[in-house]
């Protein structure tokens, strides 16, 4: 009756576990919009299975997952909530597999304590990296549920011989490799544990094929050569399965960026792997690290059982990693199997310094209790973090396509600097002002010129997406033309995106040219203006001006410019400011001789009065704004210049 009492509590604490694990990754999972290689998966995903096959051939990134959301959309429909429930699911049953691995880790049978197996299977429950992941439309939290089940499967296939395992094994083997180009390294993992496995055998450690955990052996096994065997013909199986896709992964994989030194790799990654990506405390990942040297003074036997299988589930995908120069944040994701070893490291040394026999027990404890504390707060705040604070929210995509179909101007158009936002943002807006992804193939000046002229032809206004433009147009060629021959005006950060809204000149607007030869400071020259002007402005129109800086000397400083439109008293009702050419031309990189024509764009706000308004141009130090550029004027030096009246009317 005791152990029927005590298995009941386990098996309600396993239950409180995944119920945990459920609600973290369904926790507002539709908060954020998708971010763009999410818009690749849901736009990917509603192709036929033909396509998908086709157009993941040139894709980073293998089938399965994208086939996988093509019938689970079929299910739960395209939400964002639908579609990341995918990756929610197999989250949670990561947990569950975590659970299985650390139960089944050991050599001998009871060795690993049910506390080891709760407290690391509540630390990958509340993991702030696999949350995360199981929070995103990608194959990143399949990746590490595949990699725990396959793990999962191989050693109860050790244990047992049973055949429904080694079929599993193979199933889920093959399942990995076709989700993601890192998965292979599972099998290095796996060989290496069957090499642990067949080597404490030997010594006598463990026996192979033994029933375990109510596991019938059905082949009779008995010897390591037929067990290396047989597992050498279950990956073989794999592969072969994943033959048909050998040739494209082979052409898929090669290259790659330049990686981070490995010493500021592995400190970074650590912290990623314990507390996520939000935040940055060395205090917490040394805490960690110390919970798993705990787990190694705790003797040589307690070592030979468990740290095999722990330090192999670390040190080889890390190495991996290493090797293969995925070492920049962005691949850090690749990672996510990793963490289930590395918290049953964690679990395990916490319970080694608990029951630790010598003599200095309490203080031991006090400092297990520390780290415990110490991992907690950690994944908390890295938690509440993603949650709750937008510096660490997605791109808003959902919010830009809105607020552009709210403002519903009527001649308006998209583009998309680079193209990779197309797919997301599609995802949102799916009618209205036409959309442009530039550049298309290779950028090139004269394509993307004739382009964009044809583009400000059609539209009065253009609302323009800058995300990874540094390595779809390095040279900046779609922003350089826009600053030079439209209006910025206004930009803004949503995320990672720049915002940046442009008016079209008017062919038919009067043009005013005024020369004015102004020093600002010593070093720069304001040689005129040219203001585009219909006779008179309305609410919503844009003043529409265009600077002509010159640079008498190298210019040392660093300004922003202001373009005000004010009271006749003096307060501003309207303003632009920024870096010349809209930060692409930035003081500090002016020489003796520069000319440079800045473009500027003034909305006039919607509920303003009609009256006279003064237009007023200035600079200031972009560090201190209250420090501006003297202007030495006729009548002394001023900190503004006043350059036109603007009357504004009603609208009609």
């Amino acid at each position: 009756m005791k152990s029927r009492d005590t298995t009941l509590r386990w098996f309600l604490l396993a239950v409180a576990i995944i119920l945990v694990a459920s609600w973290l990754r369904f926790h507002w999972l539709a908060a954020q919009s998708f971010w763009n290689d999410e818009g690749n998966s849901a736009r990917l995903s509603e192709r036929s299975l033909r396509l998908i096959l086709e157009g993941t051939a040139s894709d980073v990134h293998p089938p399965l997952y994208y086939l996988l959301l093509r019938g689970w959309r079929e299910l739960v429909g395209e939400s964002e909530f639908g579609l990341r429930s995918l990756s929610a699911f197999a989250g949670v049953v990561t947990v569950a597999g975590a659970w299985a691995l650390v139960r089944l880790g050991g050599w001998q049978r009871g060795w690993t304590e049910r506390r080891v197996v709760a407290v690391a299977a509540l630390l990958v429950a509340v993991s702030p990296a696999l949350v995360y992941y199981s929070q995103e439309a990608r194959m990143y939290a399949l990746l590490a549920c595949l990699a725990a089940l396959a793990t999962v499967a191989l050693l109860v296939w050790l244990r047992s011989g049973d055949w429904r395992a080694a079929g599993g094994y193979v199933v889920l083997l093959t399942a990995g490799l076709y989700t993601h180009y890192f998965f292979p390294i599972v099998i290095v993992l796996n060989a290496l544990i069957v090499a642990w496995w067949l080597w404490a055998h030997w010594r006598g450690h463990v026996a192979v094929a033994e029933p375990y955990a109510g596991v019938a052996v059905w082949t009779p096994l008995r010897s390591t050569r037929a067990f290396l065997l047989v597992w050498l013909g279950m990956v073989a199986l794999a592969l072969l399965l994943y033959s048909p896709w050998l040739p494209i992964a082979w052409r898929q994989t090669g290259g790659g960026e330049q990686g981070a030194a490995f010493g500021e790799f592995v400190v970074d990654f650590g912290r990623f792997l314990i507390v996520g990506a939000t935040l940055v405390e060395p205090l917490i990942v040394s805490a960690a690290l110390l919970s798993i040297l705990l787990g190694a003074l705790a003797g040589k036997r307690a070592i030979s059982r468990f740290l095999g299988y722990g330090l192999i589930g670390v040190v080889v995908p890390l190495a991996a990693m290493a090797l293969s120069g995925a070492t920049l944040p962005q691949f850090y994701k690749f990672g996510l199997l990793i963490i289930v070893p590395l918290t049953a490291l964690i679990a395990y040394g916490w319970r080694a310094a608990w029951v630790w026999p010598h003599s200095g027990r309490l203080l031991l404890r006090l400092l297990t209790v520390l780290l415990v504390i110490a991992v907690g707060w950690g994944a908390a705040r890295s938690l509440d973090n993603m949650y709750n604070d937008a510096t660490y929210a997605r791109a808003d995509y959902r919010g830009l396509a809105g607020r552009i179909a709210a403002e519903n101007y009527p001649n308006a158009g998209i583009v998309l600097n680079a193209p990779n936002q197309w797919e997301v943002f599609t995802y949102y807006h799916r009618d209205g002002a036409p959309v442009y992804p530039l550049p298309r193939g290779n950028p090139n000046p004269v394509t993307i010129e004739q382009e964009l002229r044809g583009i400000v032809t059609m539209h009065d206004r253009l609302y323009v997406l800058y995300w990874g433009e540094h390595q779809r147009d390095p040279d900046g060629l779609v922003e350089k033309w826009l600053n030079a021959n439209t209006f910025p005006v206004s930009s803004e950060w949503v995320g990672d995106v720049r915002f940046v809204v442009y008016a079209v000149p008017n062919s038919a607007e009067t043009t005013l040219e005024t020369r004015l030869d102004l020093p600002f400071g010593d070093a720069i020259m304001l040689n005129g203006y040219t203001l585009l002007s219909a006779d008179t402005l309305h609410p919503g129109d844009i003043v529409e001006l265009t600077l002509y800086w010159s640079a008498v000397d190298a210019v040392d400083e660093r300004y922003k410019v202001f373009v005000h439109l004010q009271e006749i008293g003096g307060r501003p009702v309207a303003q632009r400011d920024q870096e010349p050419l809209a930060g692409v031309a930035p003081t500090d990189s002016w020489h003796a001789g520069d000319v440079i024509i800045d473009n500027y764009g003034v909305p006039v706000p919607l509920d303003l009065e009609p009256g006279a308004y003064r237009l007023v141009v200035g600079m200031y130090d972009i560090a201190d704004p209250t420090r501006r550029v003297p202007i030495a004027g006729p009548d002394g030096t001023v900190g503004a210049w006043e350059l036109a009246t603007i009357v504004v009317e009603e609208s009609d």
